[in-house]
């Protein structure tokens, strides 16, 4: 063997020595490593890539827009808080009107009412509202005849669709090639069920023999089908998109801070204090090795006992170490804890969903007058929506209730202003009534108080107690002198002053 050989042997075996030095010391200190213990609690929701795709092509991927509109509704408190004012906002008062009074008029209007009431309509509408308002389209039908009517809402606008206009009104189609696709068999039993006999099993069967398109698509009839859509560009354009849509990329942005929070958080919690065992004065793996395997053991247990019982008892650990050890505890910056920098992206979620932070949460960025003003133009959006529920879903209704010769002569109108403060109403009430007007409105305004109860009260008192004869008001400092003439006493000419006398002559007084 050669020197050249004889040396790189002994390097080699030089080598060897060291990593099992190293192993052993990776097997004595270190049990486990945790790949993800700076990202505990962050997890991936969706994309801005993805929401990418999604928003060049929303008639494809609805479904997918609207899962991820009802993930923020639950998760988001700016998502929820917009749907929870579209729903608590409109009153929904509402007046039937018509252009015509015919024979039967008040007959026609109270059958409407009945219908309504037994739909329980203002229930109805806030569910339009929310779900139109979510997906940006509906679909629904009205089934049954005029003594037993009813609308059946379709859950997504994937299977059923505004497909195109037709004398000026939409024409919906129902996909049987996504029911077959989506739906288990109670599902579609359950939705023939509903539905027959627009959409029946025999139609299913026959597409699912032939699979031709002709078969595929079933034209609801129109005038029991009805669409509410939103935030459309064009006429014809059938399917709308979500009132959160716009909001998602600055939502995922916000996320992705908070995430920044969670990471540094974490590490803040999961601080690694670090125990240096062996002489720095030696070279690194060689003091290592003068120490005994017993002695590195007891001055690790030692100080994790310290450390130990400091977090259970709350004392400050006092711990002895040898000179050949060493225990640091890093120090976390914090810079990334700063709260300024959600200001400018709060701003941007609620500029995209159009309400003002001083009116969701009192938000210090508005004043009381913003808060107003957004408050009018949320409730003009909402009413946008009711003028689309009015004509296009209870016009149908009502044309199904009234004769024929009555369709789209009676209407349904719904209150879209924002109301009146209580205190509004009571001043309107109060200052009609002083001149005369009835007094019913203004006592029902008042929480407890019943009006009969109220009317029966008074008489009472008026006629079987006499309360306003005994009870005679306080009298004022003119009236208690024996003088019972009301208003200020008056001054006869000649005891007028010599300046009062004057201003009566020259007629200072004289409008």
């Amino acid at each position: 063997m050669t020197d050249k050989e004889a040396s790189i042997d002994q390097e080699t075996e030089e080598l060897q020595r060291q990593m099992n030095s190293y192993t052993e010391f990776i097997d004595t200190f270190i049990e486990r490593f945790n790949a993800d213990i700076f990202s505990a609690g962050i997890f991936t929701e969706v994309k801005p890539e993805d929401l990418k795709k999604y928003f060049t092509n929303p008639d494809e991927h609805a479904d997918i827009l609207s899962d991820i509109t009802q993930y923020f509704h639950i998760s988001t408190g700016e998502i929820h808080m917009l749907f929870e004012l579209i729903e608590a906002l409109p009153t929904l008062n509402y007046k039937i009107s018509s252009f015509d009074e015919p024979e039967n008029h008040s007959k026609y209007i109270s059958e409407i009412n009945k219908v309504l009431h037994k739909q329980k309509h203002k229930t109805l509408t806030r569910d339009v509202l929310k779900q139109t308002a979510a997906d940006g389209t509906l679909c629904g039908i009205w089934l049954g005849d005029k003594r037993n009517l009813y609308p059946y809402i379709f859950d997504s606008p994937k299977y059923a669709f505004p497909a195109y206009r037709l004398n000026g009104e939409w024409v919906v189609h129902f996909d049987l090639q996504y029911i077959k696709d989506k739906f288990k068999d109670f599902g579609r039993e359950v939705l023939f069920k509903n539905l027959s006999p627009y959409i029946s099993k025999a139609k299913y069967d026959k597409y699912e023999k032939s699979l031709k398109n002709e078969d595929r698509y079933i034209e609801l009839p129109q005038d029991r089908s009805f669409v509410v859509n939103t935030h459309t560009m064009k006429r014809n354009q059938g399917l709308g998109t979500g009132w959160a849509t716009s909001s998602l990329f600055d939502i995922l942005h916000k996320k992705k801070l908070k995430n920044v929070e969670q990471s540094i958080a974490n590490k803040i919690i999961n601080a690694i204090a670090v125990l240096t065992i062996g002489s720095s004065d030696n070279e690194g793996i060689e003091a290592w090795q003068k120490l005994g395997k017993n002695l590195k053991r007891n001055v690790m247990s030692g100080v994790q006992n310290a450390l130990t019982k400091s977090a259970e008892q709350g004392n400050v650990p006092v711990v002895g170490l040898p000179n050949f050890a060493k225990l640091e505890f890093p120090d976390v910056k914090t810079d990334g804890l700063d709260g300024k920098k959600f200001d400018h992206i709060n701003s941007d979620i609620n500029t995209s969903t159009g309400m003002s932070g001083a009116l969701t949460h009192g938000d210090s960025s508005g004043n009381s007058a913003s808060g107003k003003l957004n408050l009018s133009t949320f409730y003009k959006r909402i009413g946008v929506l009711l003028e689309v529920i009015e004509s296009d879903m209870y016009q149908k209704m009502i044309n199904l209730i009234v004769p024929k010769g009555q369709r789209d002569n009676y209407y349904l109108k719904y209150s879209k202003e924002e109301p009146l403060s209580l205190k509004e109403k009571v001043d309107i009430l109060k200052s009609m009534n002083d001149k005369g007007w009835s007094v019913r409105h203004l006592v029902e305004l008042i929480d407890g108080v019943d009006f009969d109860d109220y009317v029966k009260q008074t008489l009472y008192e008026t006629e079987n107690l006499s309360l306003q004869q005994r009870i005679v008001p306080y009298s004022s400092s003119h009236t208690s002198s024996g003088n019972n003439n009301a208003g200020a006493p008056i001054i006869e000419d000649g005891d007028l002053t010599e300046s009062g006398e004057a201003t009566r002559t020259s007629g200072k007084n004289e409008t």
